[in-house]
């Protein structure tokens, strides 16, 4: 490995890691600075790290509401709005779909992890099955065809969808999370 390819590996590995803490950092910060003159105010004393207690607390509450009906429908009805909104909606929709790609069970979202050859006769590429069936392109072609979405690298949330006849396929004996850690790392991780 030259000195190129370790620097580009390192940046793989560290990049989406440093982004998860900054982020997290920024939002607990964030709450801190809003809610520590308050409860100082109020108590006389501020412990650190309430920020962080809040934090978990705002995210359980909201996945709690979120499965209330009134609650989800003024969820969707903000969800309208900002993809509404130009820039916002495609910030938005990218880290929407990121999220529920990586927080979703697998058996939700993709089925099992297969080989095909693409883009060509003996290359092959990592693809996942997604368990749906276009019943009008089986039956147009007489083949069992299945869905085999193959992500892109490093962003597994952009990908493309081949219907692929099921005897092309090589199923892999790989859980779908160990596949996209070869996939989000550019097949630097096994």
């Amino acid at each position: 490995m030259n000195l190129r390819e370790a620097f580009v590996t390192g940046l793989l590995v560290l990049v989406p890691i440093a982004a998860t803490f900054l982020i997290i950092y920024w939002v607990v910060s964030l709450i801190e600075r809003m809610i520590s003159p308050v409860i100082s105010t109020i108590f006389g004393f501020y412990f650190p790290g309430l920020g962080l207690a809040l934090l978990i607390l705002i995210i359980l509450l909201t996945g709690f509401f979120a499965r209330v009906t009134l609650f989800n429908r003024i969820i969707s009805v903000f969800e309208q709005v900002l993809v509404k909104i130009p820039i916002i909606r495609t910030v938005y929709a990218g880290v929407k779909e990121a999220s529920r790609s990586v927080f979703f069970s697998e058996p939700e979202r993709l089925k099992g992890v297969v080989l095909l050859e693409y883009p060509r006769k003996g290359v092959f590429a990592l693809g996942f099955t997604t368990g749906a069936e276009v019943e009008e392109a089986c039956e147009a072609t007489g083949k069992k065809l299945i869905n085999v979405f193959i992500p892109t690298s490093p962003n597994p949330t952009s990908g493309l969808v081949l219907m692929v006849p099921e005897e092309e396929l090589i199923y892999l004996d790989m859980s779908v999370e160990d596949a996209m850690k070869v996939v989000i790392s550019g097949g630097f991780s096994k």
